[in-house]
């Protein structure tokens, strides 16, 4: 077993791994940018299930009007999220491509294989 302080990263297989979260971040933001773009082109034609009776424009009101109603919400925070979700691949990668360049340093000044 390994001591605590010891940690030991498959560099092909974690770059394998960053990779395929880096292609599922760029489909997320793919479909994200679809969906927003639709519901923002929806809202802006003034939808009710209800009609533009009174009833209607109130289920409007509720859900399109101002910062605090749920389709404004959850666009501002998916604008939000979803770049970070997009990051987070390339981010891995770039930790574990560092993570191998100190251990080769470290290799080419301080010698390996036991030295």
């Amino acid at each position: 077993m390994t001591e605590l302080q010891e940690t030991f990263v498959k560099p092909d297989a974690a770059l394998e791994g960053a990779n395929h979260l880096g292609a599922a971040g760029a489909r997320l933001a793919t479909a994200w940018s679809n969906l927003s773009g639709t519901i923002t082109a929806l809202n802006g034609g003034k939808p009710s299930p209800w009609g533009d009776d009174e009833p209607g424009n109130a289920f409007n009101k509720d859900y399109l009007g101002g910062e605090d109603q749920p389709a404004q919400r959850v666009l501002e925070m998916g604008a939000e999220l979803i770049p970070v979700v997009e990051l987070l691949g390339p981010t891995v990668k770039g930790a574990v491509e560092g993570t191998v360049d100190v251990d080769d340093m470290v290799k080419t000044l301080f010698g390996g294989d036991g030295r």
